[in-house]
């Protein structure tokens, strides 16, 4: 099953039923389903140039190292839900590195940005890679637009088949899936993601 959504809510909103598709049982179907769910936010969160899974309540932890700056310290990933350490690499060049973790009041988090600000505490020697963060990105709950585009792209898609008449339909793969989602990603959906993306991608 996916992260984002659930077959329950494609169901409710596509109204298309196990048998409209061709399916022996609601079982088979909700199989089906599943695998579309997948496919389909793995390809929001393509589109939207984030990791798998990124929008799943809770978000997800990550572990970088970062170039060190006197003003900000960009972090790959963000909104920020907390910062869970950062430690600063205290050896010259040459050396062994020397990772030291600061207290919580060394540093200032601006979440939106995704960016650290050191204030206190140790600083780094050399500038490369000195500055390691362990972190959690994403949103406390699933975004509703998020939502609402994986359950519309999973209910364009299913229409898109039914219209099609290639029913019965057993199994699903990325290419079946992909072969259709150009079609169904309408410009509308798009322009609804664009908050969420972090880099230019475009499907279809």
């Amino acid at each position: 099953m996916g992260n984002y959504v659930s077959v329950e809510e494609v169901k409710s909103h596509s109204k298309i039923t196990y048998e409209d598709l061709g399916y022996a049982t609601e079982a088979e179907y909700d199989s089906f389903l599943n695998g579309l769910t997948v496919q389909v936010e793995a390809i929001v969160d393509d589109y939207c140039g984030v990791p798998s899974g990124f929008f799943k309540a809770g978000g997800l932890t990550f572990t970088e190292l970062c170039d060190y700056d006197e003003e900000f310290i960009a972090l790959s990933h963000y909104p920020i839900l907390e910062v869970l350490s950062v430690a600063v690499n205290t050896a010259s060049y040459g050396e062994a590195e020397v990772w030291v973790t600061l207290d919580s009041t060394d540093y200032i988090l601006y979440p939106d940005e995704g960016l650290i600000k050191l204030v206190g505490g140790e600083k780094p020697t050399i500038k490369e890679k000195s500055v390691k963060a362990t972190y959690k990105a994403g949103y406390v709950a699933v975004p509703e637009a998020i939502k609402f585009a994986c359950i519309q792209l999973c209910s364009n898609y299913l229409h898109a088949v039914l219209q099609r008449k290639v029913s019965p339909l057993v199994r699903i793969d990325e290419f079946a899936v992909k072969l259709v989602i150009p079609e169904v990603f309408t410009p509308e959906l798009k322009e609804m993601l664009l908050p969420y993306t972090r880099q230019g991608v475009s499907v279809g």
